[in-house]
């Protein structure tokens, strides 16, 4: 019994890491304030469970921005992890923090600072 399942481990799939590698697009919006606006994301990993996002966007439909976080994988649940990371964005902005949920196909990521909460949807970008 035991060699059985010791012979069925062996032969079990080994389990397969998300990969968040790639372009995405999609939206942001704050909860806080209620504007929104386009999103797109740039991931590529950065090695120990850690990616680096660099996201670009537009709020008030013509102010462009652009920043980067590392986002560090905290679980994996089968064909999804969960992210976490930080950013500072500046005095004016301060501090950002992430929580996210992604499969190789879509990321949904919640944000706050001292003085915005909202969240991110991103599917990813045709290739």
């Amino acid at each position: 019994a035991v060699a059985a399942l010791l012979a069925s481990l062996a032969l079990a799939a080994p389990a397969r890491a998300v990969d968040l590698s790639g372009s995405w697009c999609g939206t942001w919006s704050s909860t806080t304030t209620g504007h929104a606006g386009p999103l797109r994301a740039e991931f590529s990993p950065c090695g120990e469970g850690r990616w680096r996002a660099d996201f670009s966007g537009r709020f008030f439909k013509v102010f462009p921005f652009r920043y980067s976080v590392t986002l560090r994988v905290v679980e994996e649940r089968g064909d999804e992890v969960v992210l976490a990371g930080n950013s500072w964005l500046g005095r004016l902005f301060g501090t950002f923090s992430y929580r996210a949920r992604a499969t190789d196909c879509s990321f949904e990521a919640c944000y706050s600072s001292r003085k915005d909460r909202g969240a991110f949807h991103l599917e990813r970008a045709a290739r």
